[in-house]
Formats: C-alpha cells, sequence, structure tokens
C-alpha cells in the first residue's frame, strides 16, 4: 500500500533455469505424442545458454532428466515416457519449483502441462501456492481441462471439478507472474508453446529497496500499474508478491540484551 521508488529498469534476454512438468497418468494417452513434439520445438524456441530439466509425474513424481543444455538429452527422455495411473500435480508443482531454485541461470521459470485435477498429491493447492509465493520461479500452465458447463438455473453456487481445477491452475500461475493456458484442442499446444517462449524472452526487470525495513518474514503484495496514454491498452503480468526475510536468532539475541 506504500508507493516505492524503481531503482532498477532492463529489458533483457537472459538465460533461464527451466523445468518441463508432464503430466503422465492414463488420461494423456491420446494427447502424448503431440505434447511431446511441442515440448521439444519449446526447448528449441528458448535460448541457446538455457538449462532444462525434465519431471514426469502421475501418482508419483520423478526427474526424468537433470538440468541439461544439451537438446537430444531431453528429447531422449520425452520420447521414452510411459503414461499410465493417476495425477499428483501440486507435488510435482512443489517439487518442480525446488528444483528449478537450484538452477544457475538468473532467471528461473516451470512449465506445466497436465489434464487432470490432482487426485494423488501430498502436498494441498495452499502448500504450494506458499511455495511458489516464496520462489522465485515463474510458472506457465497448459491445462487440457474438461470442459465447463453452463449451469442450470437451479445448479447452486457450488462449483464444478474443472472449475475448481481451472481456478486452481490460473492461482498458481498469476501468483508467480505466469499465465494458465487452456487450449481446446490439443493442436493448439504448439502455438501455446512459442507463446510461452516468447514471453520468457522478453520480459522487464524492476527492482526497489523496500520502505518496510522490518525482517518480520510477513508476505508483501506488489502491485505494479503502467502510466501513460496508452496504458489501458496493455496487459500486465507480475508476480504478486514475495515474503520478507526474517531476522536471524543472533540478531533478535543481540538486540535483546541491549
Amino acid at each position: 500500500g506504500v508507493q516505492q521508488t524503481i531503482l532498477f529498469f532492463s529489458q533483457e534476454d537472459v538465460p533461464v533455469s527451466m523445468g518441463i512438468l508432464l503430466d503422465l497418468s492414463g488420461s494423456m494417452r491420446g494427447k502424448i505424442e503431440q505434447v511431446n513434439k511441442a515440448a521439444a520445438a519449446f526447448i528449441h524456441a528458448n535460448n541457446p545458454q538455457d538449462q532444462v530439466f525434465l519431471i514426469g509425474f502421475n501418482e508419483d513424481v520423478e526427474l526424468l532428466q537433470d538440468f541439461t543444455g544439451d537438446i537430444d538429452e531431453i528429447a531422449d527422455a520425452l520420447e521414452n515416457t510411459v503414461v499410465m495411473g493417476s495425477t499428483a500435480i501440486y507435488d510435482a508443482v512443489y517439487l518442480g519449483v525446488q528444483k528449478a531454485h537450484t538452477g544457475t541461470n538468473p532467471k528461473k521459470a516451470i512449465v506445466l502441462i497436465t489434464d487432470g485435477v490432482d487426485r494423488e498429491s501430498y502436498y494441498t493447492l495452499d502448500d504450494m501456492v506458499s511455495k511458489v509465493q516464496e520462489s522465485d520461479v515463474q510458472v506457465f500452465v497448459v491445462g487440457f481441462l474438461d470442459p465447463i458447463k453452463n449451469k442450470g438455473l437451479f445448479s447452486g453456487w457450488s462449483k464444478t471439478v474443472p472449475e475448481k481445477a481451472r481456478d486452481a491452475l490460473v492461482r498458481i500461475a498469476e501468483e508467480t507472474g505466469g499465465k494458465a493456458f487452456f487450449p481446446n484442442q490439443v493442436s493448439e499446444i504448439h502455438t501455446i508453446v512459442s507463446e510461452i517462449a516468447s514471453a520468457l524472452r522478453n520480459q522487464y526487470s524492476i527492482g526497489y529497496f523496500s520502505s518496510n525495513g522490518a525482517r518480520d518474514g510477513s508476505f508483501r503484495r506488489v502491485k505494479i500499474e503502467i502510466a501513460g496514454a496508452d496504458a489501458a491498452g496493455n496487459k500486465l503480468r507480475h508476480r504478486r508478491g514475495y515474503y520478507a526475510p526474517k531476522a536471524d536468532v543472533t540478531q533478535k539475541l543481540e538486540r535483546s540484551s541491549d
């Protein structure tokens, strides 16, 4: 709620430490071939200095390929995927964010491709949202969800399963400044991954030192607005906030003894 002074601003194409999180549950059987081709094309479209890892998930989450700059290694891992089982989306995102955070490149992101509703995760949606809020990893989502049907007059206000799934995926992406896509056909994924690749290579960095110096570990909401005559014609996506650092125990003891 307090205006801040911008001290750093740039636009640059910097390398990304990035993960592809691929749903390998049984319901992906009819989609996996096109998804794999699109994922391979997506990697080719990125910065040659990017490092990429691949996670496959059904009810379990498995690192199929560790960080690599070798496109052929990712392509081999994609070709060897097997679809079966149920879906643990939140676990995959939680662990994918952890993995991306260990990357050495300045920008970090994950791309989640799924067609399901979470059914098997140990982590809850709130656990996972807290994880993405405290990280610097941008999340993009491609969700092949069942269409949301028009509700009848007496259907009540409760949300359907596809609606809840869509809301969860949108929430994950928007908290990180990413975007959620919901294609009607699998063939649309090629256009979507091109858009994600373009977005990762065309971003602005804005920096400031917070005027709130309290090291209390609280979540600080961030709001960014575009000024100028043509501002209304632009859509802005950005990280919704961050957790302030916490004072360590030593500092607390020193203050309490003064």
